[in-house]
C-alpha cells in the first residue's frame, strides 16, 4: 500500500468515525430532550389535575348552600398560617395573591412558610372547603338503607372515625358550626353531619426536596389546628403559575370577563378559573439553549437565555360551588 492510498483510508475512516459521532451525540442529545419534555409534561398534567380538583371543591360546605349561618368560636394558634388566612371565615372560600409585575393584588398575607422560599413573582391561592363525603352522620332511617324492615331505627355512620382535634364542620343543613371536638364519645345528633374540613394553600417555592436543590416545585400547605401545617410539594419543575378569573356579571352562570386582579368582593362573583403553569426541565440540556420568552394569559415571562427546556401549560376550572352561591344569593 502506497502513502497515498494510506492517507486517503486514513481520511475516509476519519470522516466515517466523525460521522459516526455526531449521530451518537445528536441521537444522545434527542434522547436527552425527548426524556426531560416527557417528565415535563406528566408534571405539568399531575399539577393541575391535583389543583383542578381543590379548585372545583373550592368553597364547598357539605349540605349547606349559604355561609352566613356557619358559625366557630375556634381561634387558629398565633402566628400561624391559619390566621393569616382568617381561616374558620367561610364567607369567601377562595382567596389569592397575584404577584406578578403590573397591578399585584394581595388577599392574604402569607405566613413565612409560604414567604421565604416563594419562586418569582408567581401566583398563590388559598382554597377553603369540605370533603367531599360526611365522615359521620347520625339519622332516621326512614329509607331502610340497612334493609332490616325498620324505617324508626337510627343510624350512626362513621363516628368511630372522627379524630378529636380535627376541624369538622356541623351541620343539618341548616345551620352549621365549625368545631374541633368531634370524636366517637361526641358524634353528631340525629339529623346532624360532620365534615372534614380542608383549607388548603397552593404555591410555588425555589426548591422541591431541600432549599438550594434549583428545583422549583408547586407546594401545598395543609393547614391544621393544634398541630404544625405541612407542606408537602406535588410536582417537581413548576418555575412560575399565574391565574385568571372568571367573572359572573350578569347572573347567568357564565363567565362574562376574566381578570388577574380581581377584588374581594369580586371573588364572590367568580366561576372559572384559568391556570397558567410554566414548567421547567429539572436538568439543563447540553448545547441547548433557551431563547423563548412565555406568555402566561396575560403575563409575558422573559427568556432565561439557559440551557433549560420550558413549556406552557393551561386549564380552565369550574368554580360550581362559587358560582351556585352567587345565583343562590
Amino acid at each position: 500500500m502506497s502513502l497515498v492510498e494510506l492517507m486517503i483510508a486514513l481520511t475516509i475512516g476519519l470522516l466515517i468515525t466523525a460521522s459516526v459521532l455526531t449521530v451518537y451525540v445528536n441521537a444522545g442529545r434527542n434522547f436527552a430532550f425527548d426524556e426531560q419534555y416527557g417528565r415535563l409534561q406528566e408534571n405539568a398534567r399531575y399539577a393541575l389535575r391535583v389543583l383542578g380538583e381543590d379548585l372545583v371543591m373550592g368553597d364547598f360546605w357539605g349540605p349547606m348552600v349559604t355561609t352566613d349561618t356557619i358559625s366557630s368560636t375556634l381561634v387558629p394558634p398565633a402566628d400561624d398560617c391559619g390566621e393569616t388566612l382568617e381561616m374558620f371565615d367561610p364567607d369567601i372560600g377562595v382567596l389569592f395573591n397575584n404577584n406578578h409585575d403590573g397591578a399585584a393584588v394581595a388577599q392574604f398575607a402569607p405566613c413565612t412558610v409560604m414567604s421565604a422560599n416563594h419562586q418569582g413573582t408567581s401566583a398563590m391561592i388559598a382554597v377553603k372547603r369540605v370533603a367531599g363525603q360526611p365522615t359521620a352522620r347520625v339519622f332516621v332511617d326512614a329509607a331502610d338503607s340497612d334493609g332490616d324492615g325498620d324505617t324508626a331505627e337510627t343510624l350512626s355512620i362513621g363516628a368511630g372515625a372522627l379524630v378529636n382535634g380535627q376541624v369538622y364542620l356541623r351541620t343539618n343543613g341548616t345551620s352549621g358550626s365549625l368545631i374541633a371536638n368531634a370524636s366517637a364519645g361526641n358524634p353528631p345528633a340525629v339529623g346532624w353531619s360532620d365534615w372534614r374540613y380542608m383549607p388548603r394553600v397552593y404555591f410555588v417555592r425555589d426548591h422541591f426536596q431541600a432549599p438550594g436543590d434549583g428545583v422549583p416545585a408547586l407546594c401545598r400547605l395543609d393547614i391544621a389546628l393544634q398541630s404544625l401545617s405541612a407542606v408537602s410539594c406535588l410536582a417537581e419543575g413548576i418555575e412560575d403559575m399565574h391565574l385568571e378569573f372568571g367573572l359572573d356579571t350578569d347572573l347567568d352562570g357564565a363567565a362574562n370577563r376574566f381578570t388577574a386582579t380581581p377584588t374581594v368582593a369580586e371573588m364572590e362573583a367568580v366561576v372559572s378559573v384559568r391556570v397558567h403553569l410554566l414548567m421547567r426541565s429539572t436538568d439543563a440540556i447540553p448545547f441547548y439553549e433557551n431563547r423563548k420568552s412565555f406568555r402566561l394569559g396575560a403575563k409575558v415571562v422573559p427568556a432565561a437565555n439557559d440551557g433549560f427546556l420550558r413549556g406552557v401549560f393551561s386549564a380552565t376550572v369550574a368554580m360550581r360551588n362559587s358560582a351556585n352561591r352567587n345565583l343562590f344569593n
